[in-house]
């Protein structure tokens, strides 16, 4: 197996979270064209309008978890643990996390988004728990 199939799913989800921040700036800038903020507003994030928070909270949530998983897929990496299993972990919850901003960003329904959101979370733990027993010589 190419190693390297474990860092894809890192920089794409690390894209992912990046392109939020477009939505996010074009929304506080309409927010102070149209009189709903103002620019001072942002300074000290005392405000955060309606046309930007939604992307700014899916910012959020992407980098809650963004850390433990680049870690785990760059200890698989650096150790020679990269294996498929390992690869389809770090595939699937980069497609889960994907779905959870579409979901977050778009119709926000708690309903769709918390069960999307705790299978990514189940996915990293089992991730992780997959590395620890390569780490172990377990695997």
């Amino acid at each position: 197996m190419n190693p390297a199939l474990v860092l894809w799913p890192i920089g794409l989800h690390a894209l992912v979270t990046l392109a939020l921040y477009v939505p996010m700036s074009r929304g506080r800038v309409r927010a102070v064209k149209d009189g709903k903020a103002k620019a001072s507003d942002f300074k000290l994030l005392t405000r955060e309008p309606d046309e930007s928070k939604v992307f700014v909270n899916a910012i959020r949530n992407q980098n809650e978890t963004a850390a433990i998983f680049y870690a785990a897929c760059l200890t698989a990496f650096v150790t020679n643990g990269a294996s498929y299993l390992i690869a389809v972990l770090a595939w699937l919850f980069l497609v889960l996390k994907i779905a959870h901003v579409l979901v977050h960003t778009g119709s926000n329904s708690l309903r769709i988004r918390r069960p999307v959101f705790m299978a990514a979370y189940a996915v990293l733990i089992l991730l992780w728990l997959v590395v620890l027993a390569h780490l172990a010589g377990l695997a």
